[in-house]
Parts: structure tokens; sequence; C-alpha cells
């Protein structure tokens, strides 16, 4: 019995948890998915490309060292003539076997096209985080279209079996006229084809309930049972498209890349140098030599001639003008959506109330017509055909629902508007 008891209370725990589940805990479960932490990590990836571009300017320090052997004695450095005295004995500074050490240095003066780079990095990082707002809010309207179907295939379970139950009802007291010979048997199994279809469709219903709850849980991780109740607190709005920000980095950074192109063509300016010891032993006196050898040099290079610098630079500049291309028709694009959702909203709304009525008249026309096939004034042809108006008028309802949920979802991905502000 305490097993039982315990069994129960965890039954029950279970269902009160599932019943409190928010909205906003749906949403908020998106932003945990490995799937928006990719967008996430892609726009860490896009700060560390900007410092890496960043970094290209500063100099570059390294130490280095390399043992060198050779078939002839060979000089430790360059020697100037007067540097050892031959005939005095000195060690001359050639050896066979030598030991090099030291540092190198090289740091850009002015390169262009690093510039450039870093410009482009920047709008890259800019752009990598309105994909990941665009990512995540994406995400949010797939859930609240997702909830909002659930709540439709709910729904129109329910009316199915609420359908069902009726026939069986009527089914009954046509059994009974049946059997008293006031009706024929054929009857009965008109009555019971119905409800046969009505079993089918919500088998099928069943089907499109798994895929959505599948759908649901890859987007949130969590297994739902049931609907969320959603209400919808304000309607997404705004002054700019995401979809349209994005298109605009995406043409900035495609320019920068075509500015850098260009750039290669530019004369760059650094300065180079290093400190090196030098160790061997000298040919002619077998005795250790130490020549120390330094050097800094400041270099100018400048391109004359690079076939791929212009193949380069003519594949940016068709680059950067198919990115303004796709701009100018992203921004036609979400104006004409714009103008079709707020246009939509008002029919949607309008629909909402015509099928409300509808549901309401049909359901009384049902009544009436119940009660005329029990008086023997409808054929059951005719009763079932009410029905099936009652339950078209109910599928019509949810389904108009569905379409505001999925219109102001729309608007949410059109505007970049965090649904945790606009559902509840």
């Amino acid at each position: 019995m305490k097993k039982f008891l315990l069994l129960a209370s965890i039954i029950s725990l279970w269902h009160s948890t599932s019943f409190a589940l928010t909205l906003k805990e749906l949403l908020d479960a998106v932003e945990k998915q490995p799937g928006h932490e990719v967008a996430v990590m892609s726009v860490q990836e896009s700060i560390k490309e900007k410092d890496r571009a960043t970094a290209a300017l500063f100099p570059k320090l390294g130490a280095f060292g390399r043992y060198e052997r050779y078939n002839s004695p060979t000089n430790l450095r360059p020697m100037p003539p007067t540097e050892v005295n031959v005939q005095a004995g000195d060690s001359i500074p050639f050896s066979r076997e030598i030991l090099r050490y030291g540092l190198t240095f090289d740091a850009p003066l002015y390169v262009h096209e690093l510039y450039v780079l870093r410009k482009k990095a920047a709008i890259l990082q800019g752009k990598s985080e309105i994909d990941r707002q665009l990512d995540l809010v994406r995400r949010q309207a797939s859930v609240v279209s997702l909830n909002s179907a659930l709540t439709y295939l709910t729904s129109l379970e329910e009316a199915l079996k609420a359908r069902r139950a009726s026939l069986a009802k009527t089914m009954e007291d046509m059994a009974v006229k049946v059997k008293t010979g006031r009706a024929p048997e054929s009857e009965l199994l008109k009555i019971q084809k119905s409800m046969n279809d009505l079993e089918q469709q919500q088998d099928e219903l069943a089907t499109k309930r798994i895929d959505t709850l599948k759908e649901l849980r890859s987007l949130t991780g969590i297994d739902l049972t049931e609907p969320v109740p959603m209400t919808l607190i304000q309607k997404p709005s705004g002054d700019t498209f995401l979809a349209v920000t994005a298109a605009q980095y995406a043409a900035e950074a495609a320019q920068k890349e075509f500015e850098r192109r260009r750039a290669a063509r530019f004369p760059t300016l650094s300065v180079t140098g290093f400190v090196s010891g030098n160790d061997g032993e000298a040919y002619n006196t077998d005795k250790h030599i130490y020549r120390s050898y330094h050097e800094i040099a400041l270099v100018l290079k400048v391109p004359l001639f690079d076939r791929s610098i212009s193949a380069d630079e003519a594949l940016a500049r068709v680059q950067a003008e198919k990115a303004k291309k796709q701009l100018a028709q992203t921004k036609i694009d979400s104006e004409a959506l714009a103008k079709a959702l707020s246009e939509k909203l008002p029919v949607i709304e309008h629909s909402i109330e015509v099928a409300e009525k509808s549901v309401s008249d049909t359901k009384q026309l049902l009544e009436i017509a119940k009660v005329a096939l029990n008086a023997g004034r409808m054929i059951v042809e005719e009763y079932l055909r009410y029905e099936s108006d009652v339950l078209a008028a109910e599928s019509t309802l949810y389904q108009t629902r569905h379409q505001l949920w999925e219109t102001v979802a729309q608007q949410a991905i059109l505007y970049g508007t965090d649904l945790r502000g606009v559902v509840k």
C-alpha cells in the first residue's frame, strides 16, 4: 500500500510539473541547445578572426638556433680584409662546423591590405552577432508555431472524440429502432462507417502529433505530452528587418574584401632585422672563435606584375556586386512580407470570430437534427452531414487560430523580435 501511494505521489508530481511548464521555459531552453550554441560560437569565432587581423599589425619577434656543417671552411659572417692578421697567427673566423643563434625581428610599418582586412573582420563580427540573433528568433518562432500546431492537433482530437461519442449515442438509439423494426439495419452500417472514418482521422492526427512532439524535443530538449498555453501580449513590430541588416553586413564585408584584393597592388613598407651569435672552430688554429652579426633593414616592396592580383580583384568585384543585389532583393522581399503580414492579421482575426460563430451555429443545428432523426423526420444521411459540419467548423476554427500564431512567428523573424517579450 505504501509503495502504491508513493507511486501515485510521483505520478501526481510529474503531472503537476508538466502542467506548470510555461512557454518562457520552452523558449529559454532553445538557447541552451547545441544547435543554437553553434551560432554563439560563430560569434566567438568572428571575434578571434578580428583579433587575428589586428595581430598581423604587431611586430614579430622570434628566436632561432641552427647547427651547420660544411665540407670546406665557411665564414661565420662577412669579414673585412683587415679584421685578422694571418701572419701573426690570428684565428681566421672560418670553420667547417658553425653554431648560429639569436633573435629575429619583423614589423609592418605600412601594409594597406592589413588595415582593410581588420575593417572587414570587424564587419563580419557584427554580422555574426546578427546571424546569432536571427538563429535564436527562428528557433523561438519554430517553437511557437509547433506548439500552436500541437494545440490544433489536440483540439481536433478532442473534437473527433466528441463526434464519435455523439455518433455512438445515436447508434444506440438507432439500434433500438432497428430491433423494433422501425428502421432498416443498413442505417446502423451508415453510422458505423462514419465512426470508422473518424477513427482513421484520429490515427492520422496521432501520427502528426508524434512528429510535432519530435520537432519540439529537437528544438528544446524537453519531452512534452501536451501543448503549453500561449497568450499574445503584443504583436511583433519594428523599424528594421533583421534579414536586411544581415544582408547589409554581408554587402559591406564583400565590399571590404574587394578593397583588400585591390590593396594588394599598393606598396608595402616594413622593417626587419636579426641579432645573431656565431660560434665555430678556426680552421687554421683549431681554436674556438665567436663573431656577432646584426642587421636591420627597411624594406619597400612594390608589386609590378602579378596576374593573380588582377584575377582576385575581378572576382571580388563581382562578389561585391552580387552582395549588393542580394541586399536590394532582401529589402524588397522583407517589405513585401511585412505589408502582407500586417494586412493578413486583421483578416485572420475576423475569420476566427466567424469560425467561432459557425461552430456555435452548427452545434445548434446538430441538436435540431438529432431531434428530427429521432422523430423520423430526417434520414441518417442528412443527419451525418450535420455531424460532419460541426467537425468541419471546429477544424476551421482551430486551423485559423494556428494561422494566427504562424503569422505572429513570421513577424517575429522579420523584425528580429525576441518572442519572450511577445508571447507568454
